[in-house]
Order: structure tokens, then sequence, then C-alpha cells
């Protein structure tokens, strides 16, 4: 199986997979799975845009919502985990992960699933001492307070991760490890 990573999508659909295209012809092979390490950016609308928690400067709706449209299909599987600049009203609901457009799939605040014989986990969000013990408590309307502690990990999170029985082949995180 050949799989791409990409570290942090930014919202950057269109230029990841051109990129990853670009690679195939150069080598002439075609990648199986994209995985993408938190900061991918499902903004669907401008109420996701508003409760994205990153600078003005970097508010913008990028190309997600051309493929949670259907306009355009992703053309390879991607799996993806949340980082800190996400829309944390569309990823809480899908907490327990799901899929978020045709052959793009969340992982979920803590998730693992088999693809291909390969068992890939992750766990989304950064570490934030303060948040980690808690439950999460935010809800919509967010706001900027916890807009950002919705996507701080949690103990619990952690805890259920750490009840996988078997192997896990890959396992992504936002945070580094």
């Amino acid at each position: 199986m050949r799989i791409a990573v990409e570290g942090c999508g930014h919202g950057a659909l269109e230029e990841i997979y051109e990129a990853m295209a670009e690679t195939e012809r150069r080598n002439e092979f075609k990648f199986d799975l994209l995985l993408v390490c938190g900061d991918f950016q499902a903004v669907r609308n401008q109420q996701d845009l508003n409760c994205m928690a990153v600078p003005q400067k970097y508010r913008t709706m990028n190309s997600f919502h051309k493929y949670y449209s259907g306009q355009l299909v992703a053309p390879v599987l991607t799996i993806f985990i949340g980082g800190n600049h996400e829309a944390s009203n569309h990823l809480w609901e899908l907490y327990h992960g799901g899929w978020v457009a045709p052959n793009i799939f969340f992982l979920g605040y803590a998730g693992a699933i088999v693809v291909g014989g390969v068992r890939i986990a992750g766990l989304s969000g950064i570490f934030k001492s303060m948040h980690y013990r808690q439950g999460h408590w935010e809800h919509p309307p967010y706001d900027q307070g916890s807009m950002r502690s919705a996507y701080h990990v949690r103990e619990y999170e952690v805890w259920k991760l750490g009840m996988l029985t078997g192997d896990v082949d890959i396992f992504l995180s936002h945070d580094w490890p």
C-alpha cells in the first residue's frame, strides 16, 4: 500500500491532491491513501469558519466545501485527525468519527480503523494540562475560549485508545508524541 502523509493540511486540499498527482506521474505509481495529521480545516460554510480558532488573516474558506458539496471528489481515500486549527462545531458533530465528504474520513477525537489490512489509530487535538482531566463541556454557540478548548485532548480520549487490543500499524497525532 502506498500512503502519502501530510503534516498539517491547513485547508489546502486541492494543492495537496495536485502535489500527489504530480508525484504519481513522476514516479509512475498511484497512492492508495492520504493521511492528514491535523489542521485539516473541514470548513463547510461561514458558520464553520466563524468557529475556527485562527488569526483573522488565516480565516479563509479554502477548498473543503467543494468536496463537502460534491462539486469535487477526493481522488484518493483521505483519513484525517483534528488539530488546533479546526472548525470546532463541525468536528464536534462527528466526535466518534465519520465521513465528512465522499472519500474523506475523520477518525474522530480518538479512533481507529483498518484500511487494506493496515490498522490506523489517531488522537485529535493538542495537549493543555488545564483541560486534560475534564470532560468536554463545550457546546454551541462557542465563545473564544470554548472554541479552543474543544480541541484540547482529554484523558478519556487517551484512555479509549489505550483500550485497543492488538497492534496499531500507524498512529496519527497533531501534537509531538
